[in-house]
């Protein structure tokens, strides 16, 4: 669960062009900066001292998510004119509880993309766009924490996408009993790949935008 606070720039903001178009993806972003609170980069948008031409939509933190632009408008984020107005642009806070600014991120990700009827499938990096390493918290090894990467974001997003309620179950695993965590709905069990990987001694990991399981060692 998450807080959504609405604190829009006004309008003629001169980080607010404007604009009504049709949403075709979303774009992740983290800020860069280790130090900085969502509040914190709210403000930011508004001080003087702010001379760059960037904005989001949408920053995550630890439980709260901040609204600065409305969805339809066009937002300069991703240094790409389609990206910028067809584009809903999330950053992520670098600072605090990593899996719990993932957490935030993650939920609320998939309920833009329920918003705008949208997929898994439209979710985007800023690097997708323009070859920046960005979202590096999910991206570059140098700044991921605990395994906590863009195949681990896409997972979440996915679970939060299903919009139900999980449950632990007990699987049958080469004649053993292993605990495993699903969603039951439409009469079929949805099981976390990077989990049902762990069960069966895999790794998860990424070729293009395909996961692959891989033997562990």
């Amino acid at each position: 669960m998450y807080e959504l606070k609405r604190d829009i720039l006004y309008a003629g903001h001169r980080l607010r062009p404007g604009g009504n178009f049709r949403k075709t993806s979303v774009t992740i972003h983290s800020t860069a900066n280790p130090m900085s609170t969502a509040e914190n980069e709210r403000k930011w948008l508004d001080n003087p001292a702010n001379t760059r031409d960037a904005v989001w939509h949408y920053i995550a933190g630890e439980g709260v998510v901040i609204q600065s632009i409305p969805d339809v408008e066009e937002a300069w984020h991703c240094g790409r004119k389609t990206g910028n107005t067809k584009s809903v642009g999330i950053e992520m806070i670098e600072s605090g509880d990593r899996r719990k600014v993932i957490e935030t991120c993650a939920e609320f990700t998939a309920d833009v993309l329920k918003k705008h009827g949208l997929s898994v499938k439209n979710i985007k990096k800023h690097f997708d766009w323009t070859g920046k390493n960005c979202p590096r918290i999910l991206i570059d090894p140098q700044y991921i924490k605990n395994g906590m990467d863009w195949e681990y974001f896409m997972d979440r997003v996915w679970f939060f996408m299903i919009d139900g309620e999980p449950e632990k179950i007990k699987m049958i695993v080469n004649g053993e009993k292993v605990e495993a965590e699903r969603i039951l709905k439409y009469g079929y069990n949805f099981v976390k790949l990077r989990d049902l990987a762990d069960i069966l001694g895999y790794s998860v990991v990424s070729m293009g935008n395909m996961p692959v399981l891989t033997a562990k060692g």
